[in-house]
């Protein structure tokens, strides 16, 4: 009988779909059912979905749990008469009365259904073609979605200086040029101590030439180090023939002659950053240009040029 047939006259007619899914995710079973109440045309009028905690149900018993629910809250929302659409064969034929349910559990979840049914003046079971949709599939998929949390352990990586090997993939910097990876904290480490050194800020893996830019580090280290760092790079522009260091042991800043040239007061030159003035261009070139490696011998040969 076609549900048309079945159509009180004048009397609106509601659409009822419900669905039922049970899934197997990580040997770990998820249920969730939809629903959903449509108006004559199919226009949506309500739908529901929900998860269902129970490792031991069955699909069966999920399918009806669907039908529960949207028969109780079609009789909530004041609708008398309503077809109840079908996609499962054997749930039709229960309804119908055409099957007897064999398992207790289906047993007393149709009781329930049949009961709910009484309150409605026509509820007609139709069975769904292939051709026809299923509305509340995708609210019951929307279900068991939601339930399904994907755990993927966080990715652990090993530092090859410190040689910590419970570090996140996140914590850790990587070379753009060779690819060499490190924990952050090591990295930093290793820019600091080149910067104190003076000494190019290469890649800290062994024999590795690759250069580390401020830009790449900037945000692995303290306002300090980057102004350091900014400053070095500053310096490494000024050629070397060109380099005039500050003579005051407590400054020993780096200046230019370009630098120098609108600074001189008669025969001597003061110091962009202390103001402390030196000896004529000629004498100070001359000693500072050899750079001593040990400071007292520095202080020596500069006390020496300032008596002369």
């Amino acid at each position: 009988m076609e549900e048309d047939d079945l159509k009180p006259a004048g009397k609106p007619l509601y659409r009822l779909y419900f669905k039922g899914l049970v899934t197997e995710e990580k040997e770990m079973l998820s249920a969730g059912f939809g629903v959903a109440i449509c108006g004559d045309k199919d226009d949506l009028l309500f739908d529901m979905k929900g998860p269902i905690h129970d490792p031991t149900i069955t699909l069966l018993e999920v399918e009806l749990i669907a039908l529960k629910s949207a028969l109780s809250q079609a009789v909530s929302l004041g609708i008398n008469h309503i077809s109840i659409c079908c996609d499962h064969e054997y749930i039709f034929e229960l309804v119908m009365g055409i099957s007897t349910p064999e398992q207790e559990s289906i047993a007393l979840l149709l009781r329930d259904v049949q009961g709910i049914r009484k309150y409605l003046t026509s509820s007609i079971p139709v069975m769904l073609t292939h051709n026809q949709s299923n509305f509340a599939y995708d609210f019951a998929i929307e279900a068991i979605s939601s339930e399904i949390i994907i755990d993927i352990p966080a990715q652990k990586e090993t530092c090859n200086i410190c040689l910590n090997d419970d570090i996140n993939a996140d914590q850790m910097f990587s070379v753009d040029k060779c690819g060499h990876m490190f924990c952050s904290e090591c990295v930093k480490r290793h820019i600091e101590v080149r910067l104190l050194e003076g000494s190019l800020i290469t890649c800290p893996h062994y024999r590795c030439n690759s250069l580390l830019t401020s830009v790449r580090c900037g945000n692995l280290l303290t306002p300090k180090l980057n102004k350091m760092w900014e400053q070095k790079t500053k310096d490494e522009l000024i050629p070397v023939m060109d380099r005039v260091y500050c003579p005051n042991p407590r400054c020993s800043t780096l200046m230019s002659e370009t630098e120098l040239s609108g600074l001189n007061i008669g025969v001597r030159r003061c110091c962009v950053k202390c103001g402390n003035p030196f000896a004529s261009s000629a004498k100070f070139r001359g000693i500072i240009t050899c750079r001593a490696t040990s400071t007292r011998r520095y202080i020596q040969i500069l006390q020496k040029t300032m008596e002369g």
